[in-house]
């Protein structure tokens, strides 16, 4: 199935879909607090005590708020286009009492003001982005704001569409939300997006893609079924 238009993520992620996100990904990903507590060590391991994070697609703050809670020095400024996700992530932010510790901004990486970050994130982002040119864009963008050295973790759905190690790891995801989730037309509908508006690439053109926007050192640190999560370093 494909897409009739072209997938606007930022209407997607409007007011229904953030008010329900926090509950829902938990249930569509498994493993999606381990995604998180796996990124942390691998930043807190390699960033000193003032470092100044960027979080790329803030959503509802809960990456961002993980941080700050458990690293008093860390500064997190993070961008997201929707405004929804902007309203929840600052509302979530400024309730915990940390808006000294996290900035939210609205809009894109380009457009962030700020710049030489110690690392930066980008989970269950690019893969909303085609293969076109976009992917790549968004990636330079994402380096351009870095400090020689820095961190930048990436994790996003991946995979080569029909082939038989997609088609495995498909049906045992569908097979999981099946058994573990009680609407089935949702699931199927949930399926329906996956399949018709994420763009989907192989884990070695991922790689690639961030060779050339300036990252080395890539290493593979987490998988989900289709979910694959990546360390770099800013060349």
């Amino acid at each position: 199935m494909t897409s009739k238009t072209d997938f606007d993520a930022t209407n997607h992620f409007g007011d229904k879909h953030a008010s329900v996100y926090d509950e829902k990904i938990r249930k569509v990903i498994r493993g999606y607090s381990e995604m998180h507590d796996l990124t942390y060590y691998l930043l807190k391991d390699n960033l000193t005590e003032n470092a100044k994070i960027l979080v790329v697609g803030i959503g509802t703050g809960h990456e961002a708020v993980t941080y700050a809670e458990n690293q008093e020095g860390w500064h997190i400024i993070g961008v997201d286009p929707t405004p929804e996700m902007v309203k929840s992530s600052t509302n979530k932010i400024i309730q915990l009492g940390l808006a000294d510790k996290i900035d939210v901004v609205e809009g894109k990486v380009d457009k962030l003001k700020e710049n030489n970050f110690d690392a930066a994130t980008s989970i269950l982002v690019m893969q909303f982005l085609k293969d076109n040119g976009d992917k790549e864009a968004y990636l330079q963008d994402i380096s351009a704001k870095l400090k020689k050295g820095a961190k930048f973790v990436l994790i996003d759905l991946e995979g080569e569409k029909d082939s038989e190690k997609f088609n495995l790891l498909l049906s045992a995801w569908k097979s999981h939300q099946y058994n573990t989730r009680d609407d089935k037309e949702q699931i199927d509908k949930d399926f329906e997006h996956v399949d018709a508006d994420l763009q989907f690439i192989p884990g070695e053109r991922i790689v690639d893609l961030l060779q050339i926007t300036g990252f080395t050192n890539v290493c593979k640190f987490y998988q989900s079924y289709l979910f694959g999560g990546y360390i770099a370093e800013k060349a």
